[in-house]
């Protein structure tokens, strides 16, 4: 008996992921009938009802096999699948209680000592993930763009998208979709566009009305398009739109005006972000810092508010990482949850026996990265004879923000600058600089007279330096001459040591006193 039923059910699963949904609804009805109370009949049954459009049905199942079942992990189970088909269904106050509920079994589970089977992922990579490392995902985000643009819509890389073309010049290999924004006047163009080259629509869950998913039938490649407004003269905003619900049933991103500009690709002109760090800022904060747990929906900085419907994405993912023994996944959304309400006591409970069940269980805490909005100081300096004034000017220049950059010039720029080569070499320079605590980063090669470009390619915020002299100020402003006021500062000189004193006392013998 129980051999036909596994049988029968691997058959519908089989109809079900080969697109043949009537056959697999007259299977599993049938069985549905005849074993009620089957976890496995009524998990199965749900699959197939979701995917047809049948949520209130799979809600009403589900709890009757959440009534039934006996074991916090499988009464966890049904809660987060009752607490999924109310998502769905929008009724979001039931699905936080059942999201609710799911969390309290899993905690009463945990505080016996016990987790779910980690359901690890498949190690083969999908076509997908190596279409991204590739670089076929790119040219085909290029390609899709610079199609748009020649019908005059400004469609342009948005989200973790823009976030690889910047931070690392080439997609994140390890993303699952492109990400693309445009304005809401152009929105459904855009998408009858898209329809004609080679994109389908994908039904999503919930139908927002500023937000679009497609997929590429050649490549299998998915496309999430977010419509973005203009607020006003210095707000633009994005996210999830329900038009006609409450406050509560919407997620708002709101980001800095931005400018587009035309930009040259391989397939052509496209529209690309004029500063896209002032998208990627209101985003992520510290973009610089990858962040593999970051969930933009979650996790995004700019939410105007940590609505209900933000909470329920957040909890839904939470339970369903923890009910697949992924402790990591789980823990750093029980902290995003904290981070986002600090009032949340059952998230801060779950992160808190999350914790102590990764220690046991010797797996390691990630470190969430600080996401507030960097503030990169670059200078260049000698450095030679590293002293006392050196270790002042890196402090007060690490103080200015969040960040700070040092390039170490070279002997023979030293050498053109000042007749003379340094007594240390580059290499001894920069060693030294390296293990100054209050020193980032370290660089051997920058322009001499710096521009708003360099600065912009490399994040740099402000451009500061130290002034021994009159003659040096003057030089040191002329390199500095092509960038804008904001970006200069100059910090106190440390009077009273130089590398030219200690040069001379070593010259003179360290220790003699001045009147022997």
């Amino acid at each position: 008996m129980a051999k036909k039923l596994e049988e029968q059910l691997q058959r519908a699963s089989a109809d079900i992921h080969a697109g043949k949904l009537d056959e697999a609804a007259e299977l599993l009805n049938a069985l549905k009938d005849e074993h009620p109370l089957s976890p496995s009949v009524a998990r199965l049954w749900c699959l197939h009802a979701r995917s047809t459009g049948q949520t209130a049905a799979v809600q009403d199942y589900a709890a009757k096999i959440y009534a039934h079942v006996e074991g916090d992990v499988h009464k966890a189970r049904w809660a987060q699948i009752m607490g999924t088909a109310n998502f769905i269904s929008l009724n979001l106050e039931a699905a936080h209680a059942n999201f609710t509920c799911a969390l309290e079994h899993l905690i009463a589970l945990i505080r016996t000592g016990k987790v779910p089977k980690n359901k690890k992922q498949q190690k083969t990579p999908s076509n997908i993930e190596n279409v991204f490392a590739t670089g076929k995902a790119e040219q085909l985000l290029w390609e899709t763009c610079a199609k748009l643009a020649a019908h005059g819509i400004q469609a342009f890389p948005f989200a973790g998208t823009l976030l690889g073309i910047v931070r690392n010049g080439e997609l994140l290999a390890f993303d699952k979709d492109l990400d693309i924004a445009v304005w809401m006047e152009s929105l459904d163009e855009c998408c009858a566009e898209l329809e004609k080259n080679g994109w389908v629509k994908v039904q999503m869950g919930i139908d927002y009305s500023n937000y679009r998913d497609y997929v590429h039938t050649e490549t299998g490649i998915t496309l999430d398009i977010c419509g973005l407004a203009r607020k006003n003269a210095q707000q633009i905003v994005g996210g999830f739109s329900l038009p006609g619900r409450a406050e509560t049933y919407q997620r708002v991103s709101v980001f800095p005006a931005f400018e587009l500009i035309q930009r040259e690709t391989p397939a052509g002109q496209v529209w690309f972000p004029h500063h896209p760090e002032i998208i990627l800022n209101a985003f992520y904060g510290d973009w610089r810092t990858p962040n593999p747990h970051w969930d933009t929906v979650v996790s995004a900085l700019n939410l105007e508010k940590f609505t209900l419907l933000v909470r329920c994405y957040a909890y839904y993912r939470l339970t369903h990482r923890w009910l697949s023994g992924d402790l990591v996944k789980a823990w750093s959304y029980a902290l995003q949850i904290g981070l986002k309400d600090p009032d949340d006591a059952l998230a801060l409970r779950s992160r808190q026996w999350l914790e102590k069940t990764m220690l046991r269980l010797q797996q390691e805490i990630p470190v969430w990265p600080q996401n507030k909005p960097q503030r990169r100081i670059y200078t260049r300096m000698v450095a030679d004879l590293f002293h006392q004034g050196h270790v002042n000017f890196l402090r007060l220049a690490r103080a200015l923000g969040t960040h700070l950059t040092v390039c170490v010039v070279s002997d023979e720029r030293v050498l053109d600058n000042k007749g003379k080569l340094p007594v240390m070499t580059q290499d001894e320079r920069v060693t030294v600089v390296s293990a100054c605590k209050y020193v980032d980063a370290v660089i051997t090669d920058s322009p001499v007279n710096a521009s708003v470009k360099f600065m912009q390619q490399h994040g740099f915020d402000i451009y500061a330096f130290a002034c021994a002299s009159e003659a040096e100020r003057k030089e040191k402003y002329k390199q500095c001459a092509n960038l804008p006021s904001s970006m200069v500062l100059e910090i106190d000189y440390t009077m009273g040591i130089s590398t030219s004193d200690l040069v001379e006392r070593t010259l003179y013998g360290a220790g003699t006193k001045a009147s022997e």
